[in-house]
């Protein structure tokens, strides 16, 4: 009998809702962003001095797409301000470009390297272009237009 009913107290307990809490959720950290591969983080060591030089102040590159495949490699990569914010394209080298409407807002680098016997050379490179400026990289460069993200004719 008094297993019968602890039986029924355990089963009721389990049906039952849970009792509220006036407690807040525990808050839910995002997780870390992934480190770059060591091919990804090599590209990236390459391209931000350059982007740097040319953007006039220390930057950062947020990879949003690598490819490499053979002796090619394409980086489409967010450009920040060394501490990883936001860059204002307005404290920059390229400030008129970006106030007379001829940057993306968004300020993405794209960039076109070749391995060449063991090193890595930038080929082409555009920061924050309004259009495509890569479109003619394949036909110009002789890489598969997949690996810039463009579809083969």
């Amino acid at each position: 009998m008094r297993a019968a009913l602890i039986a029924a107290l355990l089963y009721a307990g389990a049906c039952s809702p849970p009792a509220a809490t006036t407690e807040a959720p525990a808050a839910v950290e995002p997780p870390p962003t992934p480190s770059p591969d060591a091919t990804t983080q090599t590209l990236l060591n390459i391209l931000t001095p350059l982007t740097s030089a040319e953007v006039g102040k220390p930057v950062s590159l947020r990879p949003n797409t690598v490819t490499v495949r053979d002796e090619w490699a394409y980086v489409d990569a967010a450009v920040l301000n060394a501490d990883g914010s936001a860059i204002d394209w307005s404290t920059t080298n390229l400030a008129s470009a970006y106030e007379n409407g001829a940057m993306d807002s968004g300020g993405g680098l794209h960039a076109l390297l070749k391995n060449e016997a063991g090193t890595w050379v930038v080929l082409e490179h555009a920061i924050a272009p309004t259009d495509v400026a890569w479109i003619d990289w394949a036909s110009h460069h002789g890489v598969p237009p997949d690996i810039l993200g463009l579809p083969s004719n």
